[in-house]
């Protein structure tokens, strides 16, 4: 198979590539402007562009949908929303004109409305899953909520497999010691307010490529963590001081995760492998 990989120079992207080239898949790299350092076979498109679009996801066999501005703060508000839900718009069109039929595509955790709200927003429940309410405020968080439904309205007309990724904070295999993140090891106050979870860029690369391999039909959305939240702070004592009033639909063991990922690990077959660093 040829997996086209939108926003492949991107941070994550890099990892995705080489998980996709290490395990036999032949790649195409889709990028906004021309990859010097490509690996591989390139095509530029302007995600905003059905017909460059289309240009480049010809030849595929799958895709992976990575390209978009990764918060609110990339550019105004309105041309963060436009420019990631007419990506995620133009690219499962492109894709089901050319009879693409797997594709998966980066949404977010911040489609729960937690991160980057404007008012504060807590859990309904915890673990939180792919059922929990979901009601964005910012224009990032609603440009996902948004792209989860262009995709579940595209799988239905194109007859597509078509995974909604909400993938949380990523860390690169080599940033786990960076200041700001020891700070957020620390600190339940510092950093993202995303009930601390994080994923390791490897893992993530790796659950995009198992999201193409699974055999389910239709659109699916799936939570992507890491199995521990970052903080020393242990997941019952973060509750207990940050969420005394949340339901709780199950006991919380160390520093267990409070997104609930079990839905990947069923469908996908995908388990988190790595957790933050010990001697770190």
């Amino acid at each position: 198979m040829k997996i086209g990989v939108t926003g492949a120079n991107g941070r994550v992207g890099g990892y995705v590539v080489n998980e996709l080239m290490e395990q036999g898949y032949e790649v195409k790299a889709i990028t906004w402007q021309y990859w010097e350092q490509s690996p591989i076979e390139q095509a530029q498109a302007d995600m905003t562009s059905l017909e460059q679009v289309q240009r480049a996801v010809e030849g595929c066999d799958g895709i992976i949908h990575l390209a978009a501005y990764a918060s609110p703060s990339g550019a105004v508000e309105p041309f963060v929303f436009q420019n990631n839900v007419m990506g995620t718009y133009n690219v499962l069109l492109a894709s089901g004109l050319a009879g693409i039929r797997r594709v998966s595509v980066a949404s977010s955790d911040c489609a729960f409305g937690i991160t980057f709200s404007h008012k504060e927003t807590k859990p309904i429940y915890l673990p939180m899953d792919e059922l929990h309410p979901a009601a964005p405020d910012n224009c990032y968080g609603l440009s996902k909520i948004v792209g989860e439904q262009v995709a579940e309205g595209m799988s239905k007309r194109f007859d597509m497999s078509v995974a909604s990724m909400r993938i949380t904070h990523i860390i690169g295999e080599e940033e786990y010691s960076r200041n700001d993140y020891m700070k957020m090891r620390s600190d339940p106050e510092a950093g993202p307010w995303n009930v601390w979870s994080y994923i390791d860029a490897r893992d993530c690369a790796r659950a995009f490529r198992m999201s193409l391999e699974a055999s389910f039909e239709g659109h699916e959305v799936f939570c992507i963590a890491a199995a521990q939240q970052r903080c020393l702070t242990s997941s019952q004592e973060l509750i207990e001081r940050y969420f005394p009033e949340v339901e709780l639909r199950k006991p919380f063991i160390g520093n267990e995760s409070l997104l609930d990922c079990s839905k990947a690990k069923h469908v996908l077959g995908f388990v988190p492998a790595y957790v933050w660093p010990k001697e770190i």
